[in-house]
């Protein structure tokens, strides 16, 4: 095995975008939008696209019940390209927040603290509603 140079060249400077497949652009915009306050940025109908702002960072969604999103399907079925996207959220009332999510029918299906290296932090896990896994993580307390 060859050395590892003693430092990289470059610097990791947070996640640019994350690009989710998702079932119905309409519902799934609808999610992005209400239930999590992400903005629509712009839309790219030749790729079944949309790129939403997600605080500093963006969110790319491709329809692949669309025929111009084809490109993305996964090759095996059912197959899946991510786990869960975790999203830091802003939440200085953690009962308002779980309020909005309820009001828009979004289910928490697992919650936990998550030890950080500024404290604990509460971690909502929740779905959109093509089946993606996000964790909504508040800051630490």
């Amino acid at each position: 095995m060859q050395d590892r140079p003693a430092k990289t060249p470059f610097a990791l400077d947070g996640i640019e975008h994350v690009l989710l497949l998702v079932n119905g652009m309409e519902d799934a915009l609808a999610f992005y939008e209400h239930a999590l306050g992400a903005t629509v940025e712009s839309r790219l109908p030749q790729h079944a696209m949309a790129e939403l702002r997600v605080g500093r960072s963006h969110l790319d969604l491709v329809d692949i019940s669309a025929q111009q999103g084809a490109w993305a399907k996964p090759r095996v079925a059912g197959g899946r390209n991510v786990d869960h996207v975790a999203i830091r959220v802003d939440a200085a009332d953690e009962a308002a927040l779980r309020r909005h999510l309820a009001a828009c029918g979004v289910e928490i299906a697992e919650e936990r603290i998550e030890e950080t290296p500024d404290g604990n932090s509460l971690s909502l896990y929740i779905r959109d509603p093509s089946g993606n896994t996000l964790e909504l993580m508040t800051r630490s307390k």
